[in-house]
């Protein structure tokens, strides 16, 4: 296959070839016998997300095939599939079997306990092919240590959740002056900020590989380094606590929407390079779990097959970076970490790319956290390992 007229991130216009799955070549008037005329349209190598959740948290086959349809539709090549399920052991192992006939990849993380409590064969998980920990910064000294410890003798990275619940009397909002306006409780900085202090010591003392997962303060930054790697949803990157107003649940989000000043406070350590890896924060709920008062509605957001969009529209379009810098984060860095051979548009690597119309206004469901935004940008074809995985054609000759 050769795409052709394609502006490669946003840019430079140039012929890419594709043979047995990957790029061959890129540079100008390449020929042959399958054309795909990608004329005015921008080719980004495909999103890989590390924190996707099955819907309403629960798994089933339906919503494992919603899920991928939805992602691949979405420019997702691959995602790390957060733990709802409970296997045990001989369940995991054909759970992943059943991963690996999928057409995108999808890695599975694990949480460290049961929903009864109960600390996980850990080893036996990660043997069977679980691709990192899930930890809460919360739980007890003992269950951290046992924890980090599986994780340095397997080679294991660990997402660590840095929140400790028992600061907020069940909080539902950020702790700011709309949650008083409200009448809600508000979830502290320091529900969040003296968590990322303990397990970055944590993390260096057992030599764990740590992700400080979905970040949301601009405290929580300053109190760690350059080289920590650090998950932030788009969300926090555009939308602050006053989303919340008249009680919008779609605002709901678990961490909450922060303040005007943590906002930009993140966008420009985003453009400075200190966040590694940007996510959808992909969390969908049924609609009579978000249909309800703000204290008993769920939180979540449906967003991945709108990620792309949301970062054209509030980080390309208004010129804070380009694509080439965007893809850090949404596709070089999470591949490099899941050891991919992708994410990145070069000669040698699998061709999972994205066709992508910047031009086209998109129209975003009422009951959305971006209701009353102009998203901007449609994806018109999805490529992985070189096939079209969208029923749409634009080719030339074939």
């Amino acid at each position: 296959m050769i795409i052709k007229n394609a502006k490669i991130y946003g840019d430079s216009l140039q012929d890419i070839e594709i043979k047995e799955g990957k790029i061959t070549n890129i540079g100008s008037n390449l020929q042959g016998e399958e054309i795909l005329d990608a004329k005015g349209m921008t080719l980004l190598p495909s999103f890989v997300d590390l924190c996707v959740s099955l819907k309403n948290d629960k798994f089933s086959l339906a919503n494992l095939e919603l899920l991928e349809n939805e992602c691949l539709k979405g420019g997702i090549s691959s995602i790390v599939l957060r733990d709802c399920m409970d296997f045990d052991e001989e369940s995991f192992a054909l759970f992943l079997q059943n991963l690996a006939q999928r057409k995108m990849q999808i890695f599975s993380s694990v949480r460290v306990k049961d929903t009864n409590g109960k600390l996980k064969n850990l080893a036996t998980l990660l043997n069977k092919g679980a691709c990192a920990l899930e930890l809460d910064s919360s739980l007890d000294a003992n269950t951290l240590k046992v924890s980090s410890q599986y994780a340095f003798m397997k080679d294991s990275p660990i997402f660590v959740r840095c929140y400790d619940k028992d600061f907020d009397d069940n909080g539902v909002m950020n702790d700011c002056e709309m949650s008083f306006e409200l009448g809600l409780i508000g979830m502290s900085k320091i529900a969040e900020t003296s968590q990322i202090a303990k397990m970055k010591e944590l993390a260096k003392f057992y030599k764990n590989k740590v992700i400080f997962d979905l970040l949301s303060l601009k405290d929580s930054l300053v109190l760690l380094d350059e080289k920590d790697l650090k998950l932030v949803s788009i969300h926090h990157l555009i939308k602050d606590d006053s989303a919340c107003e008249d009680f919008n649940t779609a605002a709901k989000l678990m961490p909450p929407l922060r303040s005007k000043e943590d906002v930009l406070a993140l966008r420009e350590a985003l453009k400075e390079g200190k966040i590694s890896f940007l996510t959808s924060l992909h969390s969908a709920k049924s609609i009579s779990l978000k249909d309800l008062a703000f204290d008993e509605a769920a939180f979540g957001i449906h967003s991945v097959c709108e990620f792309i969009s949301l970062c054209y529209t509030f980080l390309i379009k208004e010129g804070f970076l380009n694509w080439q810098e965007l893809c850090q984060f949404t596709s070089k860095n999470p591949s490099e970490f899941l050891g991919l051979n992708s994410g990145v548009i070069e000669v040698g690597k699998e061709a999972n790319l994205v066709l992508f119309d910047e031009n086209e206004e998109i129209f975003a469901p009422k009951s959305f956290l971006y209701s009353e935004d102009k998203l901007f940008g449609k994806i018109k074809m999805h490529i992985i390992k070189g096939k079209n995985i969208l029923e749409n054609k634009l080719y030339l000759n074939s």
